[in-house]
C-alpha cells in the first residue's frame, strides 16, 4: 500500500499475520534459527548477479538480480521501521524491468496459491522481458489461469512480481489438502523449504501496479545464484 513506506519511516513496525487456521500458525511460530537462515539467503541474493531456475520437466528461467531488491521474511519484526509476515521463512527478489526470460513448466503437484489448489495438469509459461506472453496447456489449470489474468484487463497482471525460494522446514506440503479453503490462505506453502516461488502481478520496484496476482510455488526445481546451488531438485543445498 502507498501508506506503508510512510508508516515504516515513522519508526513503527508492521507484522502481517496471515488469516490461517490456528494449527498452521501454531506449527509455524518463528525462531532465531529461521531468521538467520533467511538473512543469509537474502545476503546471497544481494551479492549475486543472476538467478537460474531449471527442472527436469523443462523449466529454464533466467533472472537478472544484480539490481533487484531482495527481502527476507522470517515471521517477526524486532527493529523499528521493519515489516514481516507470519508464517514466514522465505526470501524473494523483485526484478527490475526487462530482466526475466525463459520457460516455466508447471507439473501436477505444483501449487497455485491464488486458487488454493494443486496443479492437476502440465501448464507452460512462456516469459519474455518479465511478461507471461503465452500460457500453454489444453486443460482446466491453464484455462483458469488464462481467464483469471484476462479478467483484470491490465498487461501488468501478466508480468513478473517476485521470485524466490522457501526455507521453512516446518511448512507442510500437504497443508492445502488438510483444511477447507475458507480456513486458510496457504501462506505456509510459499515458505515450504526448497520450493521455487514465481509470482505475477504488482512489482513496485519495476513501477508496475495491478490487482492481479498469482503465487505459484514449484516443486523439484534447481536454483543457482551465479552458478552456486541454493536449491537442488527441490531440496535446500
Amino acid at each position: 500500500a502507498p501508506q506503508t513506506r510512510k508508516i515504516l519511516q515513522s519508526g513503527a513496525r508492521i507484522l502481517n499475520i496471515s488469516n490461517e487456521h490456528l494449527q498452521a500458525l501454531a506449527r509455524l511460530v518463528p525462531d532465531e534459527s529461521l531468521k538467520e537462515r533467511v538473512k543469509n539467503a537474502a545476503r546471497q541474493c544481494r551479492e549475486s548477479k543472476e538467478m537460474i531456475v531449471s527442472s527436469n520437466a523443462g523449466s529454464h528461467l533466467s533472472v537478472d538480480i544484480s539490481t533487484a531488491p531482495s527481502v527476507g521474511i522470517w515471521g517477526f519484526t524486532d527493529r523499528p521501521g521493519t515489516l514481516s509476515h507470519w508464517p514466514g521463512g522465505i526470501v524473494v527478489c523483485f526484478p527490475q524491468e526487462k530482466t526475466v526470460n525463459g520457460v516455466l513448466v508447471f507439473e501436477p503437484g505444483d501449487i497455485n496459491l491464488t486458487f488454493k489448489r494443486y496443479f492437476d495438469s502440465k501448464v507452460i509459461f512462456h516469459i519474455e522481458e518479465d511478461y507471461v506472453t503465452r500460457i500453454e496447456g489444453d486443460n482446466l489449470d491453464a484455462r483458469l489461469m488464462r481467464e483469471y489474468l484476462h479478467s483484470f484487463a491490465a498487461p501488468e497482471a501478466w508480468a513478473t512480481s517476485h521470485v524466490g525460494w522457501g526455507l521453512n522446514a516446518g511448512a507442510r506440503y500437504e497443508a492445502l489438502a488438510m483444511y477447507d479453503k475458507n480456513d486458510i490462505n496457504g501462506t505456509e506453502l510459499r515458505a515450504l523449504a526448497g520450493n521455487f516461488l514465481f509470482s505475477t502481478g504488482a512489482n513496485e520496484f519495476a513501477k508496475r501496479y495491478t490487482r492481479g496476482h498469482f503465487d505459484l510455488p514449484m516443486m523439484g526445481c534447481t536454483i543457482r545464484l551465479d552458478n552456486v546451488c541454493v536449491v537442488s531438485d527441490g531440496k535446500l543445498c
